[in-house]
């Protein structure tokens, strides 16, 4: 009898084992579509058959182990920080493509034409009023889109600025995530192999990888450490160590939690890419538009004042700014009236010789060997030509996140067939053990029924 109850209590424990699986394979149908979980497998033991010595064998439930590869993980998430950059900056740069046109017939390219074609008109009416009249307010059009486009290019500067602090509050949001996982973690309130909290994480990692890079180091309790651009700690156990961006002439900065400048750091995710623009890009295109304005400004001026106008007195300034570095927004036309504008030359007072200068400015190469148009055609091919390269970048590290993350789902991903299949084999198994119990049962029954 002692051996039936042996036998009864070995089946008793192959029936907890395949409950256990059941519960394994539960969880992972139920979540299959949550963000961040990897499957789970019930790993079986069998026992030891010695009936010499006792050991009846049977079947326990050994270990149960996450299908999560740290490799995949790692590689998911430095295409997502790849892909992320380069997306931002496709976004960022082509909404500065719109400033500035490639068409020498609109916007500022338009009016540096339309100016210099009023001085071609002039030329051939010299002491026309109305021909005077029309440069100076082709000037003041000139002006005024200068004025625009610098504006514009402070407002994109002021929202990416705002940008910049919006991300960075949110990767210490996602920090402080971490960190209360931590905390669960190291207090035992979930272990290394809870799915749900395990999920949690690694959504959590996936999400901070598209704003920024950096290393994740798992730890023995089971907590994970974050070290921006792989030096920078942001998360240690259950201590965060927040960032922040500071802004000043030369641009924004992000500063560790000690004030210290962690800019050069941070190489990917939609921070670096909004960095680059906010300090790049946007510098150097106003750096551009202020050379021009400044250039445009000073070679009339300069070919005015070499001249006579209809009093005979030396040309007056068309054009006034405020400093080189301020160009573009503060240029505007002087008080100059139509008779001061200098036509002729001072050699031949009377005629058109310095009008017609005025009008060969648009074919001198005045800037880095180029013309007015053509410098401002350059800027408006850096534009372009900087947001085709990110959409193709973006395109490319796209592919290759998608191909990341079918390697990772090969690996660890819920599937339902899969989980059927494992379904049937625990439902045999279970069946089996649980017709040996009935089996014994009715073992036991006619054995106590004989010695009764």
């Amino acid at each position: 009898m002692s051996g039936l109850l042996a036998a009864l209590d070995v089946a008793a424990g192959a029936l907890r084992a395949f409950e256990k699986g059941f519960s394994v394979i539960q969880n992972n149908v139920t979540n299959a579509s949550t963000p961040g979980y990897a499957k789970q497998r019930l790993y079986l033991e069998a026992l030891p058959f010695d009936p010499d010595m006792g050991l009846l064998g049977g079947v326990s439930a050994e270990r149960i182990e996450s299908a999560r590869q740290e490799y995949a993980e790692q590689a998911v998430r430095e295409r997502q920080s790849c892909w992320a950059r380069a997306d931002e900056l496709a976004q960022r740069v082509a909404a500065l493509e719109g400033l500035f046109e490639a068409s020498a017939e609109t916007g500022l390219g338009g009016a540096i034409t339309a100016l210099f074609a009023a001085f071609s008109a002039w030329s051939v009416a010299p002491n026309d009023t109305v021909a005077r009249q029309a440069v100076i307010e082709r000037a003041r059009a000139l002006a005024g889109q200068f004025q625009q486009t610098a504006r514009a290019l402070s407002t994109a500067s002021f929202q990416a600025s705002n940008r910049i602090r919006a991300t960075v509050a949110r990767i210490n949001e996602l920090a402080g995530r971490i960190k209360e996982l931590n905390g669960q973690y190291r207090r035992g309130l979930a272990s290394s192999g809870d799915a749900g909290m395990d999920a949690q994480l690694h959504s959590t990692l996936e999400e901070l990888a598209e704003l920024v890079d950096f290393t994740a180091l798992r730890n023995e309790d089971g907590s994970v450490s974050i070290l921006l651009g792989g030096q920078v700690p942001l998360v240690v156990g259950e201590h965060q160590f927040q960032i922040s961006a500071s802004e000043s002439a030369s641009g924004m900065a992000i500063l560790d939690s000690e004030g210290r400048d962690v800019t050069q750091m941070i190489s990917q995710g939609r921070l670096s890419a909004q960095l680059e623009v906010r300090n790049v890009t946007l510098g150097e295109l106003m750096t551009g538009l202020n050379r021009l304005a400044a250039a445009i400004a000073d070679s009339i001026n300069a070919v005015l004042a070499a001249g006579l106008d209809r009093n005979n007195q030396p040309g007056a300034p068309l054009f006034a700014y405020a400093a080189a570095d301020t160009a573009a927004i503060s240029l505007h036309v002087t008080s100059i009236q139509p008779d001061q504008l200098a036509a002729a030359s001072a050699a031949a007072p009377g005629g058109n010789a310095n009008a017609l200068d005025l009008a060969s400015l648009a074919d001198s190469p005045v800037l880095d060997g180029l013309t007015f148009v053509g410098y401002y055609g350059l800027l408006a091919r850096q534009v372009g030509n900087a947001v085709e390269e990110a959409r193709q970048l973006a395109s490319l590290n796209q592919q290759l996140l998608l191909q990341a993350r079918q390697i990772r789902e090969e690996a660890s991903a819920v599937s339902l067939e899969e989980e059927a299949v494992q379904l049937i084999q625990f439902q045999r198994s279970y069946q089996a053990a649980a017709k040996t119990v009935q089996t014994i049962d009715e073992l036991l029954d006619s054995l106590l029924a004989m010695l009764r």
